[in-house]
């Protein structure tokens, strides 16, 4: 079924937050911290003030007394961290909010913007997670009485880890650096918010992932009861989990509103979003792997540090503490023992991107597992296949996950054979006989979707639900209303639950109005739109839903056609009785029975025909795959080009293939730039180095593979109708093997690549050096 959603866009018919316009709508802009760690000693505003257009200007000290801080829905046990919608006294990050400016026009609040004069007093500062630990290190929250600089520390174990490294033949420690990089959406973030002071009613449009959440957490912070805030969320140009944050500038803007009896619109520029849209990945691990001659793994240490910038922002370090829980992946790991380090740094807030913690876990994993392949002589695909947990060992306890179902091997042995197929090992050899570098590198990666259950996430400390909630309604006419409190952007969601509630309903999807985004008429999300849960979570409750109201629709039928229900079956808008379709009636000829001829409904029969239905998933749902990278590196110039990729997954049911093949291309894309191009330097003071596009690199058309692709199908013993997500997967398991293909292509120069990305001038340093074991 092709994708509902792209005809609008398509056409450019799509309305995002830019396109918006409300009466007598005035613009905001906002001046940002140049400083990473400074005092506020003073701001005078009143040049800005008198400029004409210019309605308000809003700073930290004109702030409600009660006004709440900036929530964290993910409680890990870390200190906290409270920041505003706008910084009160201090700044801790350059990019942090400090003023917003409310004028007739976006370009007149810029201009008032540059005659703020702020008296700054700097402070001392940080800009790098090792160097915060460090003794003596500034302090980035000296205000709250800190030691130092760690602000939360988690740690589990497995197994006894101590015995494990004493008995092994063979131990392999390797040490990683995982680059800051964030989600650059096309879209940037917005905010539109009108506040009616009759009835002291907010209404707030925004570009969010967490349409309830937003309302939640405004509800919080502004002291507003939540049934006077409505949120609504248009077209979205892509979100990636960074827009599953809950933002200041979110506050900031709903304040100015209220401020001025005006709606009030903001649009991120670009440079906004390097420096306030959260950033992700961040990290440096630590990791041994012990195992015995024969390949066998008998246990992992992992430590880990999470350079997390300057707060806590929503989701804390849950993105840190998903990587800790990940090292053992799909692998048949008796004993593990792992410690992650929560770090704060006068850096932009470290947030939600594609995949949380899933692509560091990955690499780390896979590209160890490929250093002890080495170290034992034992070809890596033989290594992974002894040491997969077998299908029917599934499902299996992992260091904090049940991994539910699956046959990995034979998903790798499967992309094993198009690699033969294709021969890519032969070709190999050739083109190095011609003297060209080409190198194959191969990862397997399992994900977590489907988040849930609610009361295992709670007592983890995300004080969110797991849950989804839909709401199903055949109105009059025939046609079927289907409401979901997640969110459609860009992924296909509306396509997916359209279909997955026409095939539970029995009529064509096409008979299906999708209402989404909008607080006041869907139904209550637990978590939101990420974690891959859409299609499984969302898509289950759909099911449950439709099938509820597929029940009355088949009792209303049967009176009707004078038949039993049980002997009706529903298909295309038609319910006919199984064997005679001539006998049917149309879902318009039961939908006017429900509403207005109450004289064809059953006995005892209520009038409408509406189910409410909600899913708690009892576990995680566990997709995984096979991703195999064939590069060609010149090694004069450091470019490093694809020849082949190819992708074997298994995601249990498959709803809509074109839209799965969709997710998993421009997850493999945004893995490749985490491989190769995309990086968010800092200086040791915490100054962004990094802040346009011609530093920060994205890969193009030309820079990416055409993948081939195939699916594999275990159902999901955990979700209705088997359905296991995608949304992350293409991105988790790609930057370990794109690294892995260029390591062996780069093999005669003895490169060991322990770092992304790998620029061209790293490539290039590498070769000079070569004989250097690392990057």
């Amino acid at each position: 079924m092709p994708r509902r959603e792209d005809a609008e866009l398509l056409t450019g018919r799509g309305r995002f937050i830019g396109d918006l316009q409300r009466p007598g709508m005035l613009h905001a802009a906002f001046l940002r911290s140049p400083y990473p760690h400074a005092r506020i000693e003073s701001i005078d505003s009143s040049a800005a003030t008198a400029m004409p257009g210019v309605h308000a200007v809003l700073t930290g000290a004109d702030l409600p007394e009660d006004l709440g801080a900036q929530p964290n829905t993910h409680l890990f046990g870390e200190r906290e961290t409270p920041y505003y919608a706008l910084a009160r006294e201090r700044v801790r990050y350059a990019g942090e909010p400090v003023a917003v400016i409310v004028a007739e026009s976006p370009y007149v609040a810029e201009d008032a913007r540059d005659e703020i004069v702020v008296d700054w007093e700097p402070l001392p500062s940080v800009g790098d997670a090792e160097l915060a630990v460090a003794d003596g290190a500034p302090l980035v929250w000296p205000d709250r009485d800190w030691p130092d600089n760690v602000c939360g520390t988690f740690e589990t174990e497995m197994g006894n880890v101590d015995q494990a490294f004493d008995e092994a033949d063979v131990v392999v420690t390797e040490s990683y650096r995982i680059q800051r990089q964030f989600a650059c959406s096309l879209e940037g973030r917005g905010v539109l918010a009108e506040w009616d002071q009759n009835v002291d009613e907010l209404t707030i449009w925004t570009s969010s992932q967490i349409v309830h959440i937003v309302r939640d957490l405004l509800s919080a912070v502004l002291g507003l009861p939540e049934h006077r805030i409505r949120v609504l969320v248009p077209r979205i140009g892509g979100g990636f989990g960074a827009k599953f944050h809950f933002y200041p500038e979110e506050t900031a803007v709903a304040l100015a509103a209220r401020a001025t009896g005006r709606p009030v619109r903001w649009v991120e520029d670009r440079l906004e979003s390097f420096l306030a849209t959260v950033h992700a990945r961040e990290q440096r691990v630590r990791i041994s792997m012990a195992a015995r001659d024969d390949g066998t793994i008998i246990g992992v240490k992992g430590d880990l540090i999470g350079d997390m910038g300057a707060a806590m922002h929503t989701v804390g370090y849950g993105p840190l503490w998903l990587t800790a829980v990940m090292l053992t992946s799909v692998y048949e790991i008796p004993s593990a023992r792992v410690r992650a380090r929560a770090v704060v740094t006068n850096k932009t807030p470290l947030g939600s991107y594609r995949g949380w913690g899933q692509p560091q876990a990955n690499f780390v994993v896979e590209r160890t597992v490929d250093r002890l392949a080495e170290e034992l002589g034992i070809e890596r695909v033989e290594l992974r296949r002894r040491n997969f947990i077998p299908p029917e060992r599934l499902p299996r306890k992992s260091l904090h996950h049940t991994l539910d179902s699956g046959d990995y091997r034979a998903c790798l042995d499967r992309a094993m054979e198009l690699v033969a197929e294709r021969r890519w090992y032969e070709r190999q050899a050739e083109l190095r006989e011609q003297g060209r570098h080409v190198g194959i590198g191969i990862s397997f990666y399992t994900e977590n979707s489907a988040l849930g259950p609610s009361r295992m996430i709670n007592e983890g400390g995300v004080q969110q639900g797991g849950y989804d909630i839909a709401r199903v309604r055949v109105e009059p006419g025939g046609e079927v209303t289907l409401y979901t409190g997640l969110c459609e952007m860009g992924q296909g969601l509306t396509t997916a639950l359209a279909q997955v509630c026409a095939d539970n309903l029995g009529v064509h999807p096409d008979q299906i109005n999708v209402v989404h985004g909008d607080s006041s008429q869907v139904p209550y999300t637990g978590y939101g739109t990420g974690a891959s849960r859409g299609a499984a979570v969302g898509g289950a409750a759909v099911m449950k839903a439709a099938g509820s109201a597929r029940e009355k629709v088949l009792r209303i039928a049967g009176h009707m056609l004078e038949a039993n229900p049980a002997d009706l079956e529903a298909e295309d808008g038609r319910i006919f009785v199984r064997g005679t379709p001539s006998a049917s009636v149309t879902m318009a000829d039961v939908g006017r029975a429900a509403y207005i001829r109450a004289i064809e409904l059953p006995d005892g029969e209520d009038p409408g025909i509406e189910a409410v239905e909600a899913f708690d998933p009892p576990q995680f749902a566990w997709p995984y795959g096979a991703n195999v990278a064939v590069v060609e590196v010149d090694v004069e110039t450091g470019e490093v080009s694809f020849l082949d990729y190819l992708y074997v997954h298994d995601c249990g049911t498959i709803v809509n293939p074109a839209i799965v093949e969709g997710q998993i291309q421009g997850g493999v894309a945004q893995g490749i730039g985490a491989a190769l191009f995309e990086a968010l330097p800092y200086d040791e003071e915490g100054q962004p180095l990094f802040a346009t596009f011609m530093e920060y690199v994205l890969p193009t058309a030309a820079e990416l593979p055409r993948l081939v692709m195939e699916h594999q199908h275990t159902p999901s013993p955990n979700i209705p109708g088997g359905m296991k997500g995608v949304g992350e997967a293409g991105a988790i398991g790609s930057p370990a093997a794109v690294v892995a293909a260029i390591e062996d292509a780069l093999a005669p120069y003895g490169a060991r690549i322990t770092e992304t990305p790998v620029t061209p001038a790293a490539i290039v340093a590498m070769v000079a050096r070569a004989g250097v074991a690392s990057v």
